[in-house]
C-alpha cells in the first residue's frame, strides 16, 4: 500500500506539472512561433535527460531488436505527438487543450483491451464513457453552439498518439529503466522535430524575446518531460498503462485554475459542467475500475443464506 501511495503521489505531481505547462506554453507561443519554441525546447531537454541518466548511475544500452518499438515510442510520445500538441494548443484555448488531451486514458483503455494487454472491466469502461460525455458537454454539443476547432481536432489526435505511447512504453519498461527510456526516445523524437524546426529557428528573432517567453520555456524544459516522464513511466510499470493513464483526467482541473489565474480566462457554464462530468468519470474509473457490473449484479441477486 505504501508503494502504491508513493506512485499515486508521483503521478499527481506529474499531472500538476503538465497542467501548468499547458497554460505557460500557451502564453509563450502567443509571442513566439510554436515550432521554434518546441525545437529550442527539445535541443535543451535532450542533454538534460542524459545528464539525469548518468547522475543516477545508469548506462544507456539499446538492443537492436527494440529499435522499431523505440521508434514508435519516440514518435507517439515526442515526434508526431509534439507536432499535433503544439499546433493544437496554438489553435485552441489552454483549457480546451488540457481537457481534450485528457481523453488519452480513454484511448489507452481501448488499445490495451483490444490488444489483450490488460483486462479492462465494465465499470472502468463506464467511467471512461462518462468522461467522454463530459468532453462532448464541454464542447457545447448539448448547448446548441458546438465550438469544435481545428486545434481541438489536432489535440484529440495527439491524445491518440499519447495513448499509443503509454501502451508501447509498458512493453519496453521491462527492459529499460524509466530515465533511460526517456533519454533514448527523447533523442529519437528530437531527430523527428529538427527537420521542420531548424529552418524556422534560423529566421526567428530571439533577441527580442523577453521573460514572458523564457520563463515558460525554462519550466517547459525542466519539468514536463525531464523531471516528470521518468515518474510517469515508473507509474506505468507499477500500476499498468490503463490505470496510470486515468491520472491524465486531472490535467484539465490544474489547467483550468491556472488559466484563470495566469491568463485571466473565463469559462461558460457548459464548459464547467462538462469538466465536472469528465472528472466524475475519471474518479469512477480510477476508484472502482476493478469492479464488473455483471459481478455486482450477480452478487446482489444471490439468495441470502438462512
Amino acid at each position: 500500500m505504501r508503494s502504491r501511495l508513493i506512485v499515486y503521489l508521483g503521478l499527481t505531481y506529474v499531472v500538476v506539472c503538465w497542467g501548468l505547462n499547458i497554460v505557460l506554453v500557451k502564453s509563450a507561443i502567443a509571442l513566439l512561433d510554436p515550432l521554434v519554441f518546441t525545437t529550442l525546447r527539445f535541443l535543451a531537454m535532450t542533454p538534460l535527460a542524459f545528464g539525469l541518466v548518468y547522475a543516477m548511475g545508469e548506462r544507456v544500452a539499446i538492443a537492436r531488436r527494440d529499435l522499431a518499438l523505440l521508434g514508435v515510442c519516440a514518435a507517439c510520445g515526442y515526434g508526431i505527438y509534439q507536432y499535433l500538441w503544439i499546433f493544437g494548443l496554438a489553435n485552441t484555448s489552454a483549457f480546451a487543450s488540457s481537457l481534450l488531451g485528457a481523453t488519452a486514458p480513454i484511448f489507452t483503455i481501448a488499445i490495451v483491451a483490444v490488444l489483450g494487454h490488460e483486462r479492462v472491466r465494465s465499470v472502468r469502461w463506464i467511467g471512461a464513457g462518462i468522461a467522454l460525455i463530459g468532453i462532448a458537454v464541454f464542447e457545447g454539443a448539448f448547448a446548441g453552439h458546438a465550438t469544435f476547432r481545428i486545434g481541438d481536432a489536432l489535440t484529440l489526435l495527439s491524445s491518440i498518439s499519447f495513448a499509443l505511447y503509454n501502451v508501447v512504453t509498458a512493453r519496453l519498461l521491462s527492459r529499460y529503466s524509466p530515465v533511460v527510456l526517456v533519454a533514448v526516445t527523447l533523442t529519437m523524437g528530437m531527430v523527428m522535430i529538427l527537420p521542420a524546426g531548424i529552418p524556422r529557428l534560423a529566421h526567428a528573432h530571439l533577441a527580442t524575446v523577453g521573460w514572458r517567453v523564457w520563463g515558460p520555456f525554462l519550466f517547459a524544459v525542466v519539468f514536463p518531460i525531464v523531471l516528470t516522464w521518468p515518474v510517469w513511466n515508473y507509474g506505468i510499470s507499477v500500476i499498468g498503462a490503463a490505470r496510470a493513464g486515468l491520472f491524465g483526467f486531472l490535467v484539465p482541473i490544474v489547467s483550468g485554475f491556472s488559466s484563470v489565474v495566469l491568463l485571466g480566462a473565463r469559462f461558460e457554464v457548459h464548459q464547467l459542467a462538462g469538466a465536472a462530468i469528465c472528472t466524475v468519470g475519471m474518479v469512477l474509473a480510477s476508484l472502482f475500475g476493478r469492479l464488473s457490473v455483471g459481478a455486482i449484479w450477480a452478487e446482489r441477486s444471490m439468495p441470502l443464506e438462512r
